[in-house]
């Protein structure tokens, strides 16, 4: 883990680079509270959408596919989860929220984790959240140009 160092605080002065910084982003955070007052419907709109696709891209990492339509009904909680994918984009739909408006309630600790995680997988059959895992996923890819190779020598070779 790195380790920042903070030693150069105990002289009292602070570095021009890192004033001029926290100075840009407090008034970039001050502009974007005013904005995001002044157009709170486009906000809104950003917003689903940032959410529609985190959990698009999320779940699709895990090899959990399911159709634009089908995630933005099911992040929007306009339908039920229809099958086990569907079951566990809606698990993965209620975390993000909850990570979302609780972030700051939400302790750094192993149960919160596996509570995060118990709540991801809640609407799958038989899952296992809240549980530590006991063996390791396997991603593979297949490079189709290398299988047909190989049955091609398998053939010359019989």
């Amino acid at each position: 883990m790195h380790k920042f160092d903070y030693s150069f605080l105990k002289n009292g002065v602070l570095p021009a680079n890192l004033v001029n910084t926290t100075s840009s982003i407090a008034s970039l955070k001050t502009m974007a509270s005013f904005r995001k007052e002044s157009h709170q419907d486009i906000f809104t709109e950003l917003e689903s959408i940032a959410k529609v696709q985190s959990v698009k891209s999320s779940n699709a990492i895990e090899g959990i596919i399911t159709s634009d339509d089908r995630i933005a009904q099911i992040v929007n909680q306009n339908s039920a989860p229809l099958n086990h994918d569907e079951a566990e984009i809606a698990g993965y739909r209620d975390a993000l929220s909850l990570i979302h408006t609780g972030y700051n309630d939400i302790p750094f600790s192993v149960q919160s984790m596996l509570s995060l995680h118990r709540m991801l997988l809640a609407q799958v059959a038989q899952s296992r959240g809240g549980m530590f895992k006991n063996e390791d996923n396997v991603i593979l890819e297949i490079d189709k140009s290398l299988c047909v190779r190989l049955k091609r020598k398998r053939r010359w070779n019989n």
